[in-house]
Order: structure tokens, then C-alpha cells, then sequence
């Protein structure tokens, strides 16, 4: 038997089989489906999730409200006052869950943009209206008679919004058909998404023009979150094209490998885009793969999700033996026809589960058009999907109509307003209806165990007490759950926090503090623990160069383990040292690249100031200097930001000084792997760090004859001279390539 402890109050004593999936949870992007939600485990483990909801939920044994159950409100108002919080537009309140008393609020009736906070609305709206035994059907339908292995006509495949249909799903309901004798299809293959509108992109999207997985769209018939992956792999020899390929396969997509096999040890970087074609979806994969690199693997969103899933759908058929003689066409199903085959959804619930721990876009969109279509009736559509969720708010929740702005359900880009007190009031609603409260508990995030705050709160006692969904855009960060005390209270809060002033890495260890202080309401120090966790290092640069060494030596000793993490990021907020901060954040994130935290907290720390990167450099001795090949990396990979401190560093580096060599291999690979984000970046600078860049990136050019050979052919600039390019951008880049040929020594003849 093992036990899950939540908190360290409620344990449930379940078999060691169960509980070694719950505690460890897989550590997912929310990009690409059914490989980390498999449909036998969530199912297995579903009444894991619930117990320890409930668990949650179980009165306190603790009735004393212990010593400091006063200082919570003066802990969060120092809080607020003395980090950057203070210069924001910040909404704050927290409430006693079990007297309904507002602990602390401020600005809490300012309506903000809530980010993904918007899924706590859409999921608990989805819990309340649908309820917890709501599954989505896909749906087989026979358009004539199944005689000998044949069907007479149209096979039709049905959507009803199913948010987590899998490819692994389309195989299993092919080989039912097998099991029912198809064998051959003699009509088309319809693909009936008509339980939805056709609109697929949701209001706010056309702010940001993006093919990342994030900004799928939500079709009735949807497949993988409707996104693709793209693996690539070297070719057998340096110059080789690369091999691409697209999971699932289908004719639906057209790939164009543009990708080149390099020299092994060198710098890949792999762009993909994707854009419609006709009825097909187009694949454009450029870039460059070291040999002997194992893969690279990136997501796309596709444009179509019907098409996808219809396409992909024959192609499972015929690797099942089954043919189909006609077109994948789309088409409403005949009212007439019964389905022959049905397959289901797991539980609500569970989806939720997925959708909060993850902050799934595509599937809170798929989930409001679902309460669109089941409250007025199908077709859903995004205008409906939000009229029931304000319905449900006003009805049930008792926030009026009009009272908020809500365009969409994920809270995707600039386009929803509500306020921390309106956050606050459905979470205190939510916490008190029997039917909702273990279903949404059981979806948060536990601070830090899972989810999106995997790597919050670590070291505090806010880990494994704080119940909360993240939310982030540009400008905007926002934190709102439940946490559990010490001093036997159970709290609501929500913070949302726009328009704050520096970078994301500034602001969070505030909104941290806040929800720390809620969590250690009645312990010994609490408070002021939570304090000092907003406080940021004052910058001390005067550790002596020996004790530098020793310390830098120490954290790579430590993060080598692999068991670290949790102490090196205490480090991390805690190191006065400006040398050492930016050394602990590489360490971070080359231990967890795929937390966007971890990317922020190196590439704020780094600092190109020569006092401090001069340190470092000193302490480095005659070895490689350390963050220089993590911040390379970044910038060849496209990062703006990381192109942005490597142009500053070079700006910054004396001529003659020996770090110019590798400043001027780390310019030709950023020219090489990135030349748009590059000129984009040179565009902002001034003109004389403008010409330090492209006089370093000519010496890095010059090592290689065949580059050399192509700069001086004119071909630097042709990566933007493609139709529909920013005119202004590629202006720039032919002024660079022109400065690059004069900065480049002409070949000596021998």
C-alpha cells in the first residue's frame, strides 16, 4: 500500500499501483495530445484524482488558528508594496472559505485581462452544466447496406466536439470495424462536423498570426488537438538532406524539407511553418541538423480539423486493409441513418483535469462551443459558447450579465476583462457545490508537484498547499486558487496583474509571495517568510574571485546530480551575486528547458555589464566561460532576447580581446541559423553596435569558404526576399550584406 499526502493533513491509503501515476505526473507542453494521456491509465486512475479531491476537501483536524492568523493582511500589503506589484495594474483579494470574510483585497473589483484564468470559468461552467458524467461520442454511420466485407455507399464520420480524440482512438475504432467485416468502402468517406460551426479560429486570434500549437482552432470533428509533429532527423552525411517526417501520416499533408545535414558538433536549428494549401495543409521545414543529433522534434497547428481528421482517418483505414473507393469530402450526415459504431469520451472530468493542469487552449474552446451547442442547440459557436458560460455566471455564480467582457474560452490574447473578486466569487461558488468542487480541485495545478506550477513555490509552504491556475500573455501574469493553512483555514484567492513594469522573472516572485503568505496563515514565521521570498537580493559584487570560483564550481557540482532543482532555484532567488545569478538560471534550465520559467530566469539574469560578465569570465579561468553557450544556443535558435544580450556582449567586448574569436563563430551561427530574428534584432541597434555585429559575423563568415562564397554571391538577404516579405526588413538586410562583403578580406592568390 502507498499513501498520497496532500497537504500534511489528509492522506488516502490506496495501492502502490495507483498512487505511482498520480505522483508522477508526466511533463507535458500542451501541444500535443494522446502519447501523455492514455486512455487506459486516465481511466484506472480517475478515482485517484477524485479521492484525493475529496480528501482536500475533509474537514481539518487543526481548529487553533495558531500564532500570526493576524498578519496575513499586513504580509500581503508589504507584499504588494514593496516589490514591482506596486507599479502595476495588480487585482489582489483573498477570502476565508468558511466564513466568506475578504482576508485582503486590492484593486479587486478592477476589471483586468485574466489570461488563462478565463479556464476556471469555462471548466467550472462545463462541470456545472454538462456534469461530471458528460461524454463526447464520434460516431460511425453507414450510408447503405455492409454485404460480404462491402458498404455500399458513403461511410460517414461524425464530431460531436470531442476535444481529446487521438489517433490511437481512430485505430481502435477502425479495428471495430474490422471486427464488423468492412473490408471496402465503395462511396466517399464524409466528414460531418456540422455539431459545430465551420469557423475554426476564435475571436482574438487574428491578433497573433501564429502556427504554433497553442492557437489550434476548435472544430466538431477535431483530431490531436488539431496539431501535427514534426520530427527530423540528419542525413547519413554532412550536406545530405535531412529526412523529415509528419506524424500522423495521411495525403492531407504536403511537406516541403528544406533541411540540410551539418557538420556533427555544430548548432541545428529547425524552423516549421504551416498554412493551408487548397484542401490540403502545406509543411515548410528549413534549417540545419548536425549529424549524428539523435531528432528534433516541433508541432504545428493544422488549418482544417475536419479535413485532418478525415484524411487521417482513411489512411488508419487502409493500413487496416479496409479501402475506400471514393473522396474524403465534408457533408452533413442523412437524419435517417443510425450510428453503426460509437466511440466515447472519457468523463468529463477527466478532460477538465487535462485541460487546467496544462492550460489546454484548444480544449477550453472546444468546451465552451460545447456548452454553446448543448444550451441553444446546435450548431455551437463561439456566441453561444459565451452566452451560456455568462448565463451560468449570473444564474448560478451571481456575477450580472455585462458585468465582464468574455469573447473566448481559454483566454487567449487580448480579448477577455474580468476582475480578481469576479475570479474569486466562482471559485467560493465552486467550492461549495458538492457536484463541482473535486472535479475542479483535482484539475489545478498542485504548487510544486504538477501541472503549470511544477516549479512554483518550491521550498515554500505554499508546495503541495496552493491549488492554483496559472495564466500568462505578454504584460500579463495572474494566479487564483484555493490554499490550504496551517492554522486549519482553507483560503480563495486570485491575483491578476497587468501592464507591470520590467520583466515576467520580477513580478512572479511577488505573486509567489502573496500566495505563500495565504498558505502559511498561522505558522511560526510564516509571514514573514513570505516576505522575504517577494524581496529581491540587493546586488553585491564583491565576492573575492577565489570564493567566486569555489561557488561556481559548487552549484555545477550540485546541479550534476539532477536532484537539485528545487535547492538551485531557492539559489536562484536568494543569490546576491550578479555574476552567479545568471550561472544557477542555466543550470535551471538546462536541467528543465521545457519551463518557460526556467528560459526567463536565464535570460533576465544575464547581464552583458562588463564588471559583471568580466567576473565571471575571471572566475572561468582558462575554461569555457560559463551561460556564453547556453545564451549561443539560444540566439541560433531565434530567441530575439538571447540575440539581443549576444549583440550587447559584442558591442561591450574590447577589439583585440581574445573572446572575439568566439563571439565571431557565435555571429555566424546566428547569421547562419537565424538571419531574419538576427536583422531584426541589428535594426534596433544603434549604428556603431551595428557595426561591431556585422564586423564580427564577417570574421566568423570568413572561416568557411562556401559561406564566404555565398555572401559575396548576394545570398545572405535572400532568406527575406521571398513574396510577402517585410519590405523595410529586407532593405535592412541588403545594407547588411553589402557592409558584411566590405568588412570580409578579399581571398589572397597564392
Amino acid at each position: 500500500m502507498g499513501r498520497v499526502h496532500i497537504g500534511d493533513r489528509a492522506v488516502v491509503t490506496l495501492p502502490l499501483d495507483r498512487v505511482a501515476p498520480y505522483n508522477q505526473q508526466a511533463r507535458v507542453q500542451s501541444s500535443w495530445p494522446s502519447r501523455y494521456f492514455p486512455v487506459r491509465v486516465v481511466r484506472q486512475h480517475f478515482l485517484v484524482f477524485a479521492l484525493v479531491a475529496l480528501a482536500w476537501l475533509a474537514p481539518l483536524t487543526a481548529t487553533s488558528a495558531g500564532p500570526g492568523s493576524d498578519e496575513l493582511p499586513e504580509a500581503i500589503a508589504t507584499i504588494v508594496r514593496t516589490t514591482p506589484l506596486q507599479g502595476a495594474r495588480a487585482g489582489v483579494i483573498v477570502s476565508d472559505l468558511e466564513t466568506g470574510e475578504v482576508v485582503y483585497g486590492k484593486n479587486a473589483d478592477e476589471l483586468l485581462n485574466p489570461a488563462s484564468n478565463v479556464k476556471i470559468l469555462t471548466t467550472a461552467a462545463a462541470l456545472a452544466r454538462l456534469g461530471p458524467d458528460f461524454r463526447y461520442p464520434t460516431e460511425i454511420l453507414f450510408g447503405g447496406p455492409l454485404e460480404n466485407g462491402v458498404l455500399q455507399g458513403n461511410l460517414y464520420l461524425r464530431g460531436k466536439g470531442d476535444p481529446s480524440l487521438s489517433t490511437e482512438r481512430l485505430y481502435r475504432i477502425v479495428r471495430q470495424l474490422r471486427h464488423m467485416g468492412l473490408r471496402e468502402v465503395r462511396g466517399n468517406l464524409v466528414a460531418d462536423d456540422t455539431y459545430f460551426d465551420s469557423q475554426y479560429e476564435g475571436p482574438g486570434w487574428e491578433q497573433d498570426d501564429s502556427d504554433r500549437p497553442y492557437m489550434a482552432g476548435a472544430g466538431a470533428l477535431s483530431l490531436n488537438l488539431n496539431v501535427v509533429e514534426i520530427l527530423v532527423f540528419p542525413g547519413e552525411a554532412v550536406g545530405e538532406t535531412a529526412r523529415v517526417v509528419v506524424e500522423p501520416a495521411s495525403d492531407y499533408v504536403v511537406v516541403e524539407n528544406q533541411v540540410v545535414t551539418t557538420a556533427p558538433r555544430g548548432r541545428s536549428r529547425i524552423v516549421a511553418t504551416s498554412e493551408p494549401l487548397g484542401n490540403k495543409q502545406r509543411i515548410v521545414v528549413r534549417g540545419r541538423i548536425a549529424r549524428g543529433q539523435e531528432r528534433i522534434v516541433t508541432y504545428r497547428r493544422i488549418s482544417h480539423p475536419p479535413l485532418y481528421t478525415a484524411h487521417t482517418f482513411r489512411q488508419v483505414l487502409a493500413e487496416q486493409g479496409i479501402v475506400v473507393k471514393g473522396r474524403v469530402v465534408l457533408g452533413e450526415t442523412p437524419s435517417a441513418l443510425k450510428p453503426a459504431l460509437t466511440d466515447w469520451s472519457e468523463p468529463l472530468p477527466l478532460l477538465v483535469h487535462r485541460l487546467n493542469k496544462w492550460s489546454q487552449n484548444h480544449m477550453a474552446e472546444m468546451l465552451l462551443k460545447t456548452l454553446g451547442a448543448e444550451t441553444y442547440g446546435p450548431p455551437g459557436t463561439w456566441f453561444k459558447g459565451v452566452s451560456a458560460l455568462e448565463t451560468f455566471l449570473a444564474e448560478e455564480v451571481g456575477i450580472p450579465r455585462g458585468s465582464m467582457v468574455l469573447r473566448n474560452g481559454s483566454g487567449l490574447n487580448d480579448t477577455n476583462r474580468a476582475s480578481a473578486r469576479q475570479i474569486l466569487q466562482v471559485l467560493e461558488w465552486a467550492w461549495k457545490k458538492s457536484t463541482v468542487a473535486p472535479e475542479l480541485l483535482a484539475s489545478l495545478p498542485i504548487a510544486g508537484v504538477d501541472g503549470t506550477t511544477r516549479n512554483r513555490l518550491v521550498g515554500t509552504l505554499g508546495e503541495g498547499r496552493v491549488r492554483a491556475k496559472t495564466g500568462t500573455l505578454q504584460n500579463v501574469t495572474a494566479l487564483s486558487g484555493y490554499a490550504q493553512a496551517p492554522n486549519g483555514k482553507t483560503y480563495a484567492f486570485a491575483i491578476i496583474v497587468n501592464d507591470y513594469p520590467g520583466r515576467l522573472s520580477q513580478v512572479l516572485p511577488g505573486v509567489d509571495a502573496i500566495s505563500a503568505a495565504v498558505a502559511s496563515a498561522g505558522a511560526v514565521g510564516g509571514a514573514d517568510a513570505a516576505v522575504a521570498m517577494a524581496s529581491l537580493p540587493a546586488p553585491d559584487a564583491s565576492t573575492p574571485i577565489d570564493q567566486l570560483r569555489n561557488r561556481l564550481a559548487t552549484y555545477q557540482r550540485l546541479a550534476s546530480t539532477g536532484r537539485d532543482q528545487a535547492f538551485l532555484r531557492t539559489a536562484w532567488r536568494t543569490e546576491r551575486d550578479p555574476a552567479l545569478r545568471p550561472v544557477i538560471a542555466e543550470l535551471l534550465f538546462r536541467a528543465d528547458p521545457s519551463d518557460p520559467a526556467n528560459l526567463a530566469a536565464f535570460l533576465d539574469s544575464f547581464s552583458t555589464d562588463p564588471e559583471i560578465f568580466g567576473r565571471l569570465r575571471e572566475a572561468a579561468g582558462e575554461g569555457p566561460v560559463p551561460v556564453l553557450s547556453t545564451l549561443v544556443d539560444l540566439a541560433a535558435s531565434g530567441n530575439e532576447q538571447a540575440i539581443t544580450h549576444l549583440v550587447a556582449l559584442v558591442a561591450s567586448t574590447r577589439r583585440g580581446d581574445p573572446l572575439e574569436d568566439e563571439l565571431a563563430l557565435a555571429m555566424a551561427e546566428v547569421g547562419r541559423n537565424a538571419p531574419d530574428e538576427l536583422l531584426a534584432v541589428l535594426e534596433t541597434q544603434s549604428e556603431q553596435a551595428q557595426l561591431e555585429a556585422v564586423r564580427l559575423l564577417a570574421r566568423g563568415v570568413a572561416s568557411s569558404e562556401e559561406e564566404e562564397r555565398a555572401l559575396r554571391e548576394g545570398t545572405f538577404a535572400n532568406t527575406l526576399a521571398n513574396e510577402g516579405a517585410d519590405v523595410r526588413l529586407t532593405t535592412f538586410a541588403r545594407t547588411v550584406e553589402s557592409r558584411l562583403r566590405a568588412e570580409t578580406p578579399e581571398p589572397q592568390n597564392p
